[in-house]
């Protein structure tokens, strides 16, 4: 079977497993190597503000010309509900939850909402990572997972590890001034080639050389630098 559709089965696993497990306690993550099934993504729930779906997937480096860097922007919405009134309709936060929550919350916004779509996020990284870790990655640097620096940093902090290997990715497209090093392709499908200022190749490992001034590559999904 082919890496994308191994990435498109742990991404929708969640969602097809809804109800069918059961969670810790809390309810909450336990993280990629935890014993308790990650709570399934609930489909309603909003993106966290301030993480751009429109984000581009390569961690620190532009893709395909869009200047933005994996798991959206870190400053959250102008008008946002103050800390002191960060609270849910039954029970409280943690310490940690109202920290990530600070600043996100828009005005009118349930901030339960706001933090379900990060919990969310890190339940999709842990139930992909234990299906195929590459996946996860390749999820982060193309953009299939969105959100992923705050809410690791913020919620599953476990999860670090898997969040620094997305670091100077690079996803399928076209990318100007790549910065130079050796990166691995995150999946062995045939259909991946690359070009380097017009040298083409299939191979899944790609060397970048000082001065390069484009990387393309079509069918690959994603580039992790080794």
């Amino acid at each position: 079977m082919k890496r994308v559709s191994l990435v498109a089965l742990a991404l929708l696993a969640p969602l097809l497993l809804a109800g069918c497990g059961s969670s810790g306690k809390d309810g909450r993550h336990t993280g990629a190597g935890g014993s308790a099934t990650p709570r399934p993504a609930a489909p309603a729930a909003p993106a966290p503000a301030g993480d751009d779906p429109s984000a581009a997937p390569a961690s620190g480096t532009p893709s395909a010309g869009s200047g933005r860097t994996a798991g959206g922007t870190a400053q959250g919405p102008r008008d946002t509900v103050p800390d002191a009134e960060l609270t849910p309709a039954t029970g409280s936060f943690t310490k940690k939850e109202k920290k990530y929550l600070s600043g996100r919350v828009p005005k009118g916004m349930d901030p339960a909402a706001i933090l379900q779509a990060g919990q969310d996020v890190c339940d999709r990284l842990a139930y992909t990572a234990k299906i195929d870790r590459d996946a996860a990655v390749g999820a982060v640097i193309a953009g299939d997972i969105k959100g992923a620096d705050a809410a690791v940093n913020g919620l599953c902090p476990d999860l670090k590890p898997l969040l620094a290997a997305t670091k100077g990715g690079y996803a399928d497209g076209t990318h100007a001034a790549p910065a130079p090093g050796t990166y691995r392709a995150l999946t062995k499908s045939k259909d991946c080639s690359w070009s380097l200022d017009g040298a083409s190749g299939r191979q899944h490992t790609v060397t970048v050389r000082k001065g390069t001034k484009t990387f393309t590559s079509t069918g690959c999904y994603a580039w992790a630098r080794t």
